[in-house]
């Protein structure tokens, strides 16, 4: 049991750690973008939002399973 927690909590590791680039990079790219037409700025947020969503999922994921492992 404990292998299959690990396991899963290393996934989610890993999947918090790439979700956390990628909002990283929207956020590198918003700070240079132009704004663009209000489809592509609603586009562009609603990305942003999402990866932040993501990003604060996961955390909690992570942190649940490491709460159970320790």
């Amino acid at each position: 049991m404990t292998n299959n927690i690990n396991e899963i909590f290393e996934t989610k590791k890993a999947e918090l750690a790439a979700a956390q680039s990628e909002l990283d990079s929207w956020y590198e790219y918003d700070a240079r973008r132009t704004d663009g037409s209000g489809a592509q700025d609603q586009r562009h947020e609603a990305r942003g939002e999402s990866l932040r969503h993501k990003v604060f999922t996961l955390t909690q994921e992570v942190s649940q399973l490491q709460g159970q492992l320790f």
